[in-house]
């Protein structure tokens, strides 16, 4: 399992309207904060992903919304460190994302990245 403990400042989902630069410095964040969570995570050769998105309040949310903001940065950090050799189908067949309980820091968003290897 990688938790990820993400700040509002680098924080984004498919919602957001920012400019270029802004989420290139906001997916560098997340994409060194994600190779440093993942380093212990171990190794796999083809694996499913779940994840589970925690708010740091308990209104509505879209966690699919991250799918190709936060979460792809943070799949990048994994790659980048070792635990896939990619992140393309033959590699991660599969990703889940969920919603999970409010987190108990404000501010802060986490992802909870489990992943199981398939044969």
């Amino acid at each position: 399992m990688i938790v990820l403990d993400l700040p509002r400042n680098v924080w984004w989902s498919a919602n957001d309207r920012l400019h270029w630069q802004a989420v290139r410095r906001k997916k560098a964040a997340v994409r060194t904060l994600a190779r440093a969570a993942a380093r212990d995570a171990g190794r796999h050769q083809r694996a499913t992903l779940t994840v589970l998105v925690h708010y740091p309040t308990n209104r509505a949310a879209d966690p699919h919304n991250i799918a190709s903001t936060v979460l792809k940065a943070a799949i990048d950090g994994v790659v980048d460190a070792g635990v896939l050799p990619d992140d393309d189908d033959k590699h991660l067949p599969a990703v889940t994302i969920s919603r999970g309980p409010k987190t108990s820091i404000a501010g802060i968003y986490r992802l909870t990245l489990t992943l199981e290897e398939v044969p």
